[in-house]
């Protein structure tokens, strides 16, 4: 009997430290974000992603630049919303780039960011080796809507220019140096068509 009570009060220390293990909780890793819900990051994203509301968007397009493995187009952009008597203005760059993700990658920029994205380009456009004491060197400026420039020395020892969007899916188009202060004069552009609608 007492070797029998021993073997039951055994089993069930055994059974209840399974127990304890077995309701121990373990969090699985959160599913990957769908890409169509997710915080919107700027102004514009804001009102894009509004619902039961009615929308009223304007465009003008600016310009397109040709790079060497795509293209960007600018256009000035204005979003009302009737529901709450509210607008936002900006730019939206669209970038389609060959063997990137298929269609088009935009990239919206709020109106009260353009001037730090003109400055950004008029900065990285002068870089060259003298920012650095090393052999290269690379120049990255990002807005919060995640478009985003650069220039950079090559290991060929040549300068390059490059603009690339999107969040979820990226796209990059590399541009001559021309290009690029062409893209910049576009964006200044798409400002000038927004201030004159103020």
């Amino acid at each position: 009997m007492n070797r029998t009570h021993s073997l039951i009060v055994s089993a069930l220390i055994v059974a209840s430290s399974f127990g304890s293990v077995g309701a121990q909780r373990r969090d699985r890793v959160p599913p990957p974000r769908d890409p169509h819900f997710y915080a919107p990051r700027n102004q514009l994203e804001d009102f894009e992603s509004r619902l039961e509301t009615i929308l009223i968007k304007g465009r003008t397009y600016v310009g397109t630049v040709k790079a060497l493995n795509g293209s960007a187009r600018i256009e000035a952009t204005e979003i009302r919303d009737t529901g709450s008597s509210t607008r936002v203005t900006g730019v939206v760059i669209t970038i389609i780039a060959d063997g990137g993700p298929p269609g088009e990658i935009r990239g919206l920029v709020d109106y009260a960011e353009i001037d730090q994205l003109i400055k950004a380009f008029d900065t990285a456009a002068k870089a060259n080796e003298s920012i650095t004491k090393l052999t290269h060197f690379e120049v990255r400026y990002r807005t919060k809507g995640d478009f985003e420039i650069m220039v950079y020395k090559q290991l060929s020892g040549e300068v390059a220019t490059a603009v690339e969007g999107g969040f979820f899916d990226r796209s990059r188009i590399y541009l001559t140096p021309d290009d690029f202060i062409k893209l910049r004069w576009f964006i200044a552009q798409a400002k000038d068509k927004l201030d004159e609608i103020k």
